[in-house]
């Protein structure tokens, strides 16, 4: 069972993002508790301190009178917390000093220490202080929203920052991930746009260190695939000469015997049939031939006068169309001129046009035009192609033909070769009623 295939920048972010969103969660909590305890630590302090203030200012007062008035509280003096906190000081049972807010805690008595108790369903944190000696009781408290107010401040004070930075840090990450696959992109696009015959070596420039080792790897392959392109090219030309001379021969026998069996009808269909044989095969070989030669090495590119290719490759064909009681109508624009390699663009002219009154029937018509916007068009009124066969006739030895012409199926295979080497486009089209429209199209 294959693994299915994976996103390696989503993987990257996944890898990243999860450890930072956990840590900034992890700090997150280890700060709210740390902060909770030592708020606790602090506020309890506070308390204690307030208790011992407490004794210290009212001993004396409350050893020698039974109570304090404290007066009339100072209403410029209130602070929002002053209702959430409170004090009682108790002598021998009796209070006889308290806060306005402990006038709420009847029925509270709380044991001395720290405790936590519930007034009208509110949470309070109480500290008692007794003095045994002098039988006093100092009681501090002071509501827990205090605290749930000082750490949520905390914590937003803490939050505020993490919700800013952390997608900020996010978006960077994201960025620099995407920064950094961007060399395998561009080396996937590259390698995805070469043409099948680009084995050149792929340039290391900015490419990471963990990705060279691939590079050199498809480097090493390009290598040995041009070796075999290199070998199969070599045994086609080679192949091709040796058979153009015992061919040759053969041809010469054959019409040899032809002539001599001329009286002799029984041996004459068979080496008519010979005959056609040898003929389909040497221009086979032919085909080989050229497509060896063609391929064994870039063609070079020089100015062109097109014009006079198609005039000349047109010429070349015209006998062939006159002998079949064809009408080829012949419409070049002058002087139309284009990059290129001559002999390559005879070929592929001459391929077209051969394929054109090879497949047009006795009497059929053909038009042959070049006009100034660089733009070949070949009609014929032959059987055509199907659609479904117009896209496999430009392979190799593909033939959909089913009229019985001689031919390799490699003509078409040289035409699209060399229209690539020359960055144009050949494309086939239906003629109506019934043909073929080739269009070749140079830049």
């Amino acid at each position: 069972m294959t693994q299915a295939n994976y996103s390696l920048k989503k993987r990257l972010l996944k890898w990243i993002s999860i450890p930072v969103l956990v840590s900034a969660a992890l700090i997150f909590l280890i700060a709210y508790i740390f902060s909770w305890h030592e708020i606790e630590e602090v506020y309890d302090a506070q308390l204690v301190h307030s208790a011992k203030t407490l004794l210290q200012l009212t001993e004396h007062e409350i050893r020698e009178q039974e109570s304090i008035n404290i007066g009339t509280e100072n209403p410029n003096l209130q602070h929002r917390y002053e209702n959430k906190t409170a004090f009682r000081i108790w002598k021998n049972d009796r209070i006889v000093l308290q806060s306005s807010k402990a006038k709420d805690f009847i029925n509270v008595e709380a044991p001395p220490g720290f405790s936590k108790q519930t007034i009208k369903e509110k949470p309070w944190r109480f500290f008692v202080f007794i003095d045994a000696k002098n039988n006093i009781k100092i009681e501090t408290s002071e509501r827990y929203s205090i605290r749930y107010e000082l750490i949520g401040q905390l914590m937003t004070s803490l939050a505020i920052p993490m919700a800013i930075l952390i997608p900020l840090l996010l978006v960077i990450v994201w960025i620099g991930v995407r920064q950094s696959i961007m060399p395998i992109i561009s080396l996937s696009t590259e390698v995805d746009t070469r043409k099948i015959d680009d084995l050149t070596a792929i340039k290391g420039h900015d490419i990471p260190r963990e990705i060279m080792p691939l590079v050199d790897a498809m480097n090493r392959l390009f290598i040995r695939i041009g070796d075999s392109f290199r070998r199969e090219r070599e045994f086609t030309d080679h192949a091709a000469h040796e058979l153009r001379t015992p061919l040759a021969a053969m041809k010469t026998q054959t019409q040899v015997l032809l002539k001599k069996a001329y009286s002799m009808p029984e041996c004459r269909d068979g080496l008519d049939n010979l005959n056609a044989t040898i003929d389909r095969t040497t221009h086979l070989v032919e085909q080989l031939l050229s497509l060896a030669r063609l391929q064994n090495d870039i063609p070079p590119m020089e100015k062109t006068n097109l014009s006079h290719l198609a005039r000349d490759a047109a010429e070349q064909i015209l006998p062939v169309a006159e002998m079949k009681g064809q009408s080829l109508r012949i419409d070049i624009a002058p002087n139309v001129e284009i990059e290129g390699h001559p002999d390559s663009i005879y070929i592929l002219l001459h391929n077209l046009l051969d394929n054109a009154v090879k497949y047009t029937p006795q009497g059929g018509n053909i038009s042959f035009t070049l006009d100034d916007g660089k733009k070949i068009v070949i009609s014929d009124t032959g059987p055509g192609i199907a659609d479904s066969d117009k896209s496999r006739v430009f392979n190799r030895f593909v033939r959909v033909d089913k009229t019985g012409q001689v031919g390799s199926g490699l003509g078409l295979s040289i035409s699209q070769w060399i229209a690539e080497t020359h960055k144009a486009s050949l494309t086939l089209k239906d003629d109506q009623p019934n043909g073929l429209i080739v269009e070749l199209s140079f830049r």
